[in-house]
């Protein structure tokens, strides 16, 4: 890909470019992030309430008596305020909302599984503690596998809504490319490629030489600045020790940071493999 294409490109170990001014370097995390998560717990929410009516309805049918607990009685709509919540809480145990810089959930249909698992769990103890023998052992046993079955419905579409909206430039964040020219070119283009990967390049710092040693991380941030880059995407050709240097300079600045160095570079760093347009880039959880 032409690199007179994208918005902003320096070339590390060369003069710095005659620039305007940046401004402060400060990101908020964007607003259909925090909508997706709700959206999820909205959905997942309903798979839970619609699993516990089935389970209820299949097993007593629509007139039953009321629900036995100890020395309480309630109706069996009221089941639901309690499967509902500790569903909830147990996906968000599970890492199921953990949605990363991009929205992309990493394994998330082994997340709602693994989920399934422990509520199983969760109802055994339940069962004997709470002395729920009158509710029947077929509700429980058909719950659990309708709530997980609903919620990767839920999800899937969910997904699939995120990804034609992607398809239609929306939802995405502003990406800035570091590396030397061939892979930040490669990667550039893969990410124009693939709208759906969430990310949308917005310029490039290119190292051409070895900078000195205060040069990469001023010329890194410096360029977010001008890009108003939301997410920093380091393809490697770092020196050693640079890209520490660079995560602690981004370090409550809101700029998300991928990588995809050598295992060397890594040292100290908190990451996260997140797959993003066929790549496997880590995601460097400060």
């Amino acid at each position: 890909m032409d690199t007179t294409a994208i918005a902003h490109s320096v070339d590390l170990g060369r003069p710095t470019l005659a620039v305007a001014p940046a401004r402060p370097l400060s990101v908020r995390r964007p607003w259909w992030l925090a909508a997706y998560v709700a959206t999820l717990v909205v959905i997942d929410a309903a798979a839970m309430g619609a699993a516990t009516l089935v389970a209820k309805v299949s097993w007593f049918g629509f007139d039953s008596a009321p629900l036995q607990i100890r020395s309480f009685t309630m109706p069996y709509s009221a089941l639901a305020l309690a499967t509902v919540p500790t569903w909830l809480v147990i996906l968000a145990l599970a890492g199921a909302y953990n949605v990363g810089p991009t929205g992309v959930i990493t394994g998330v249909g082994r997340r709602v599984v693994r989920a399934g698992a422990q509520l199983l769990a969760v109802v055994a103890v339940a069962y004997y503690v709470l002395h729920l023998a009158m509710l029947g052992r077929g509700v429980l046993v058909a719950l659990i596998p309708l709530a997980v079955a609903l919620t990767l419905v839920g999800r899937t579409a969910a997904g699939l809504t995120m990804r034609g909206l992607r398809h239609r430039g929306r939802v995405s964040r502003s990406a800035l490319v570091v590396g030397r020219r061939r892979g930040a070119e490669s990667l550039v283009a893969q990410l124009d490629a693939r709208p759906t990967a969430g990310l949308t390049p917005v310029g490039t710092v290119v190292i051409e030489s070895s900078p000195g040693p205060g040069d990469t991380v001023g010329e890194v941030t410096e360029a977010l600045a001008q890009t108003g880059a939301e997410v920093l995407v380091v393809t490697g050709g770092l020196p050693r020790g640079r890209l520490r240097d660079l995560a602690w300079a981004l370090q409550g600045t809101g700029v998300e940071l991928l990588v995809t160095p050598a295992p060397a570079e890594l040292e100290g760093l908190r990451t996260e493999i997140r797959p993003i347009a066929g790549l496997p880039l880590l995601y460097v959880d400060r």
